[in-house]
Protein backbone atom coordinates (compact mmCIF):
# COMPACT_ATOMS: atom_id res chain seq x y z
CA UNK A 1 0.00 0.00 0.00
CA UNK A 2 1.75 3.52 -1.16
CA UNK A 3 1.25 6.79 1.28
CA UNK A 4 -1.29 7.98 -1.39
CA UNK A 5 -3.86 5.01 -0.90
CA UNK A 6 -2.85 5.33 2.89
CA UNK A 7 -4.36 8.57 2.65
CA UNK A 8 -7.18 7.90 0.88
CA UNK A 9 -7.99 5.16 3.31
CA UNK A 10 -7.64 7.27 6.25
CA UNK A 11 -9.98 10.06 4.72
CA UNK A 12 -12.72 7.71 4.51
CA UNK A 13 -12.44 6.65 8.21
CA UNK A 14 -12.65 10.04 9.40
CA UNK A 15 -15.41 10.59 7.37
CA UNK A 16 -17.39 7.67 8.64
CA UNK A 17 -16.20 8.36 12.31
CA UNK A 18 -17.28 11.66 12.19
CA UNK A 19 -20.94 10.69 11.55
CA UNK A 20 -21.08 8.91 14.25
CA UNK A 21 -20.28 11.61 16.88
CA UNK A 22 -23.14 13.04 18.83
CA UNK A 23 -21.60 16.37 19.68
CA UNK A 24 -21.95 18.60 16.68
CA UNK A 25 -18.58 20.08 17.31
CA UNK A 26 -17.00 16.55 17.02
CA UNK A 27 -18.98 15.83 14.17
CA UNK A 28 -17.87 19.25 12.11
CA UNK A 29 -14.29 19.26 13.65
CA UNK A 30 -13.68 15.47 12.54
CA UNK A 31 -15.31 16.06 9.07
CA UNK A 32 -13.20 18.86 8.64
CA UNK A 33 -9.95 17.22 8.84
CA UNK A 34 -11.73 13.93 6.87
CA UNK A 35 -12.87 16.45 3.98
CA UNK A 36 -9.60 18.24 4.10
CA UNK A 37 -7.70 14.94 3.60
CA UNK A 38 -9.97 13.80 0.75
CA UNK A 39 -9.18 17.30 -0.62
CA UNK A 40 -5.89 16.54 -0.73
CA UNK A 41 -6.40 13.50 -2.15
CA UNK A 42 -7.96 14.00 -5.30
CA UNK A 43 -5.80 16.67 -6.18
CA UNK A 44 -2.60 14.16 -5.92
CA UNK A 45 -4.36 11.83 -8.23
CA UNK A 46 -6.14 14.33 -10.78
CA UNK A 47 -9.60 13.35 -9.21
CA UNK A 48 -10.75 16.97 -9.31
CA UNK A 49 -14.51 16.32 -8.60
CA UNK A 50 -13.00 14.76 -5.41
CA UNK A 51 -11.12 17.37 -4.67
CA UNK A 52 -13.69 19.84 -5.21
CA UNK A 53 -16.73 18.66 -3.54
CA UNK A 54 -14.71 17.93 -0.05
CA UNK A 55 -13.00 21.11 -0.69
CA UNK A 56 -16.32 22.54 -0.18
CA UNK A 57 -17.47 20.12 2.61
CA UNK A 58 -14.38 21.38 4.54
CA UNK A 59 -15.32 25.29 3.74
CA UNK A 60 -18.99 24.51 5.41
CA UNK A 61 -17.43 22.69 8.39
CA UNK A 62 -14.89 25.63 8.86
CA UNK A 63 -18.08 28.37 8.75
CA UNK A 64 -20.08 26.44 10.68
CA UNK A 65 -17.86 25.60 13.30
CA UNK A 66 -16.89 29.66 13.17
CA UNK A 67 -20.92 29.97 14.28
CA UNK A 68 -20.70 27.74 16.94
CA UNK A 69 -17.52 29.90 18.46
CA UNK A 70 -19.11 32.92 17.55
CA UNK A 71 -22.91 31.25 19.76
CA UNK A 72 -23.85 33.24 23.32
CA UNK A 73 -25.70 29.95 24.58
CA UNK A 74 -27.96 30.59 27.74
CA UNK A 75 -27.20 28.62 30.54
CA UNK A 76 -29.01 28.62 34.43
CA UNK A 77 -30.09 26.16 36.84
CA UNK A 78 -33.29 24.54 38.07
CA UNK A 79 -33.50 22.71 41.11
CA UNK A 80 -36.15 20.03 41.82
CA UNK A 81 -37.65 19.99 45.25
CA UNK A 82 -39.16 16.28 45.03
CA UNK A 83 -37.71 13.00 43.79
CA UNK A 84 -41.28 11.91 42.74
CA UNK A 85 -41.37 14.87 39.99
CA UNK A 86 -42.87 13.99 37.46
CA UNK A 87 -41.15 15.98 34.72
CA UNK A 88 -37.67 14.33 36.79
CA UNK A 89 -39.11 10.31 36.72
CA UNK A 90 -39.97 10.75 32.64
CA UNK A 91 -36.23 12.22 31.83
CA UNK A 92 -34.37 9.25 33.82
CA UNK A 93 -36.74 7.20 31.53
CA UNK A 94 -36.55 8.66 28.44
CA UNK A 95 -33.04 8.33 28.78
CA UNK A 96 -32.49 5.16 30.90
CA UNK A 97 -30.33 3.20 28.58
CA UNK A 98 -27.82 5.76 27.97
CA UNK A 99 -28.19 6.38 31.55
CA UNK A 100 -27.38 2.50 32.22
CA UNK A 101 -24.37 3.16 30.66
CA UNK A 102 -22.43 5.75 32.25
CA UNK A 103 -23.90 5.21 35.55
CA UNK A 104 -24.99 1.37 36.36
CA UNK A 105 -25.35 1.58 39.92
CA UNK A 106 -27.55 4.64 39.89
CA UNK A 107 -31.08 4.01 42.04
CA UNK A 108 -33.06 6.83 42.71
CA UNK A 109 -35.38 5.16 45.23
CA UNK A 110 -32.01 4.23 47.34
CA UNK A 111 -31.53 7.58 48.13
CA UNK A 112 -32.58 9.69 51.36
CA UNK A 113 -32.78 13.55 50.22
CA UNK A 114 -31.26 13.61 47.26
CA UNK A 115 -30.52 17.24 45.88
CA UNK A 116 -31.58 17.26 42.12
CA UNK A 117 -30.93 20.11 39.74
CA UNK A 118 -31.49 20.27 36.07
CA UNK A 119 -29.31 21.98 34.19
CA UNK A 120 -31.16 24.40 31.14
CA UNK A 121 -29.18 25.02 28.15
CA UNK A 122 -31.13 27.53 25.64
CA UNK A 123 -34.14 26.42 28.32
CA UNK A 124 -33.69 23.00 27.45
CA UNK A 125 -33.05 20.16 29.66
CA UNK A 126 -29.40 19.54 28.69
CA UNK A 127 -28.77 17.35 31.65
CA UNK A 128 -29.47 16.47 35.63
CA UNK A 129 -27.44 16.23 38.75
CA UNK A 130 -28.44 14.51 41.62
CA UNK A 131 -26.28 14.28 45.23
CA UNK A 132 -25.94 14.51 49.05
CA UNK A 133 -24.97 16.75 50.95
CA UNK A 134 -23.13 15.24 54.46
CA UNK A 135 -21.06 17.87 56.26
CA UNK A 136 -17.67 18.90 54.15
CA UNK A 137 -18.53 16.26 51.52
CA UNK A 138 -20.64 16.22 48.51
CA UNK A 139 -21.32 12.90 46.91
CA UNK A 140 -22.40 12.97 43.28
CA UNK A 141 -24.63 10.05 42.37
CA UNK A 142 -25.79 11.27 38.71
CA UNK A 143 -23.97 13.95 36.88
CA UNK A 144 -25.81 13.00 33.53
CA UNK A 145 -25.76 15.16 30.18
CA UNK A 146 -27.60 14.48 26.94
CA UNK A 147 -25.09 13.55 23.97
CA UNK A 148 -25.52 16.36 22.08
CA UNK A 149 -24.62 18.61 24.79
CA UNK A 150 -21.34 16.78 26.35
CA UNK A 151 -18.74 19.32 25.35
CA UNK A 152 -18.10 20.03 29.13
CA UNK A 153 -20.02 23.72 29.11
CA UNK A 154 -22.66 22.39 30.83
CA UNK A 155 -20.19 20.60 33.71
CA UNK A 156 -18.37 24.02 33.94
CA UNK A 157 -21.52 26.04 34.56
CA UNK A 158 -22.75 23.84 36.78
CA UNK A 159 -19.53 23.62 38.85
CA UNK A 160 -19.12 27.76 38.88
CA UNK A 161 -22.58 28.33 39.78
CA UNK A 162 -21.90 25.52 42.96
CA UNK A 163 -18.95 25.91 43.86
CA UNK A 164 -19.38 28.98 46.05
CA UNK A 165 -22.76 27.96 47.44
CA UNK A 166 -21.29 24.91 48.54
CA UNK A 167 -18.17 26.79 50.42
CA UNK A 168 -20.20 28.93 52.14
CA UNK A 169 -21.75 25.77 53.82
CA UNK A 170 -18.56 24.79 54.92
CA UNK A 171 -18.55 21.88 52.01
CA UNK A 172 -14.63 21.18 51.13
CA UNK A 173 -14.97 18.33 48.81
CA UNK A 174 -17.13 16.82 45.84
CA UNK A 175 -16.90 12.96 45.62
CA UNK A 176 -18.26 11.00 42.95
CA UNK A 177 -18.06 7.20 42.03
CA UNK A 178 -16.41 6.38 38.35
CA UNK A 179 -18.83 4.30 36.44
CA UNK A 180 -16.87 3.64 33.18
CA UNK A 181 -13.68 4.72 31.43
CA UNK A 182 -15.30 7.49 29.81
CA UNK A 183 -16.89 8.78 32.58
CA UNK A 184 -12.92 9.01 34.76
CA UNK A 185 -11.92 10.64 31.37
CA UNK A 186 -14.75 13.47 32.16
CA UNK A 187 -13.54 13.92 35.72
CA UNK A 188 -10.08 14.38 35.62
CA UNK A 189 -10.66 17.02 33.11
CA UNK A 190 -12.37 18.71 35.91
CA UNK A 191 -10.04 18.32 37.82
CA UNK A 192 -11.23 15.08 40.24
CA UNK A 193 -7.89 13.14 41.75
CA UNK A 194 -8.42 9.37 42.20
CA UNK A 195 -8.08 8.29 45.90
CA UNK A 196 -10.34 5.07 47.17
CA UNK A 197 -12.90 2.94 46.93
CA UNK A 198 -16.26 3.18 48.27
CA UNK A 199 -16.59 0.91 51.63
CA UNK A 200 -20.03 -0.33 50.89
CA UNK A 201 -19.52 -1.12 47.24
CA UNK A 202 -16.02 -0.81 46.17
CA UNK A 203 -16.22 0.89 43.08
CA UNK A 204 -13.48 3.19 42.18
CA UNK A 205 -13.81 7.03 44.14
CA UNK A 206 -12.43 10.09 42.68
CA UNK A 207 -12.44 13.73 45.07
CA UNK A 208 -12.56 17.55 43.49
CA UNK A 209 -11.57 19.48 46.10
CA UNK A 210 -13.12 22.76 46.10
CA UNK A 211 -11.04 25.85 46.11
CA UNK A 212 -8.48 24.10 44.04
CA UNK A 213 -8.03 24.20 39.94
Amino acid sequence: MTWLELLGYVASVLVAVSLMMTSLVKLRWINLVGATAFAIYGGLVNAYPVMAVNGFIAVINVVYLWRMKRLREYFTLMPIRRAENSFLLAFLNFHKVDLKIYFPHFDLSELVEPKITFILRNMNAAGVVIYEESGEDIKLHLDYVLPSYRDMRCAHFFMEKMADEWQSRGVRRIVSPVASQAHRKYLRRLGYQEVARDKRDHSELMVHYLGED
